[in-house]
């Protein structure tokens, strides 16, 4: 059985594993390719989905008439609103405007586990939320797979 999906792939509605969506910093390849690592620790024991797009085309324009770009959207949403767990990954250095959105949608979900590097530039309003709605925050991705794999 697959055990990594990335956008737009085809999800299975049926599985036996818990499912882990990848979301967080990207900004058309500025952050390090963080979701690579979660990929390889974690995909023994979980269902990985990976919005980091394998044919993804910057020149897109990002309107809701791309079809393109559409589906990539759609997919995310659908992979959020489905997944088990949402790891939500902050690279310093970048603005990172979808996963705050995303941040945002899903902060009330209980099935959210963060990481925001100490020079992200909104850290204090990542750890406000993280601290008031109680969403379990780590200081280092090694850090949150390693509480994965207990």
């Amino acid at each position: 059985m697959k055990r990594v999906y990335k956008a737009p792939e085809t999800i299975p509605l049926q599985n036996d594993f818990k499912t882990i969506f990848l979301a967080g910093s990207i900004e058309m390849d500025k952050a390090v390719n963080w979701q690579k690592k979660c990929e390889e620790l974690l995909q023994d024991d979980y269902i990985i989905f990976n919005p980091r797009r394998n044919e993804w085309d910057s020149s897109w324009s990002q309107t809701i008439e791309n079809s393109d770009f559409k589906e990539q959207v759609n997919w995310e949403l659908g992979v959020l609103e489905n997944a088990d767990i949402v790891i939500m990954y902050f690279a310093e250095d970048t603005m990172s405007p979808i996963s705050l959105l995303e941040f945002g949608l899903y902060a009330q979900s209980n099935k959210m586990k963060v990481v925001v590097e100490e020079n992200f530039w909104r850290k204090g309003n990542i750890d406000i939320v993280c601290e008031r709605y109680a969403i379990e925050q780590f200081k280092t991705l090694e850090e949150l797979i390693q509480n994965l794999l207990k």
